[in-house]
């Protein structure tokens, strides 16, 4: 049957009234993206870069919700608990969904099968990075300011139970130094305590610290991964200094609420990859020390099963009590 532009618009009003109110629901209204971080942080960064893109593409009105407290469990709650109806999705790094299930007895989701798996967005590097106040700049410069100040011996970490927390314990193995974790509610503040002196040294993402380590504000001793950042290629990775198990780069990806339908899925999901595609997004995303990486839903899925896999060892020898 040859179709006319008055056929088409009947056969599409034909498929809506079919599909019922949860599907017509998936292209109407405004899209809310949870993040589980304060305002200015990594994770907010990139939700609004995307939130623009994504507004165009599926068009409808896209906003990011900043729903920060338990290092991203209270957010995470709240798409478990949203309506699978295409109003809400949420953009998370990977400690919700990987390293609140190792470290928590009961967080009140599960991430294997209470979520939509929808679009893998990037992987990043995780720093650690050192205050001004401390003068250091290499590994053995911090150690011998540690055993010089004992008493401010801290980095802080945007979560408690974190990826940066365990990191920060290879660290201070690997220094023979002692050092005591000082959470955060997310990374916007450990900036702002770093600046400010307040803690000599932090864990958090090189989106939040490249452009103060560019001004000399700050100094990126390290990066995780097992190659440099493109963003800061003067700045080794830790097992370029010897230090080890800090060699998997976090993810981003966007999650939605248990039984969403395929079709929005599918529209959200090629609507990720355009926005990916544009060369603006790449250059903005890149310059914040991002890697632009599109993962499709299964592929997410496994970005999951590896980092959990990698990191319960970590976490298990670390000693750490199960909250």
């Amino acid at each position: 049957m040859k179709l006319t532009r008055r056929s088409l618009s009947v056969l599409l009003l034909g498929l809506a009234a079919l599909a019922g109110p949860t599907q017509a629901a998936d292209s109407n209204g405004t899209l809310r993206i949870l993040v589980g971080f304060p305002p200015g942080g990594a994770t907010d960064v990139v939700a609004r870069v995307l939130a623009d893109k994504l507004s165009v593409s599926l068009n409808r009105p896209v906003i990011v919700d900043n729903k920060p407290g338990a290092g991203g469990m209270l957010a995470t709650q709240l798409l478990k608990a949203a309506p699978p109806d295409g109003s809400t999705v949420m953009l998370t790094i990977d400690h919700s969904h990987v390293i609140v299930p190792l470290t928590f007895k009961s967080p009140g989701y599960n991430p294997l099968t209470d979520f939509t798996p929808l679009a893998g967005v990037a992987t990043y590097y995780n720093v650690m990075a050192l205050s001004s106040t401390t003068g250091a700049k290499t590994p053995a410069e911090f150690s011998a300011w540690l055993k010089a100040h004992p008493d401010q011996a801290n980095y802080g970490i945007p979560a408690v139970g974190s990826v940066p927390q365990f990191a920060g314990l290879l660290v201070s193995k690997a220094l023979g130094t002692p050092m005591v974790a000082v959470p955060y509610k997310g990374g916007a503040p450990l900036v702002q305590d770093l600046l400010a002196g307040q803690v000599p040294s932090g864990f958090l993402s090189l989106t939040e610290s490249i452009e103060y380590h560019r001004s000399g504000k700050m100094q990126i001793l390290a990066v995780s991964g097992t190659t440099r950042a493109k963003a800061a290629p003067e700045v080794p990775t830790f097992q370029e200094l010897g230090i080890k198990g800090i060699d998997m780069n976090p993810w981003l990806g966007f999650f939605g609420p248990k039984g969403m339908s395929t079709e929005f899925t599918a529209r959200f999901t090629t609507a990720v990859a355009a926005a990916l595609a544009e060369p603006d997004v790449a250059k903005r995303l890149s310059k914040l020390g991002n890697v632009p990486t599109y993962a499709t839903p299964a592929q997410l899925q496994d970005w999951v099963s590896m980092a959990s896999a990698h990191w319960g060892p970590v976490i298990r020898e670390s000693g750490y009590e199960l909250q």
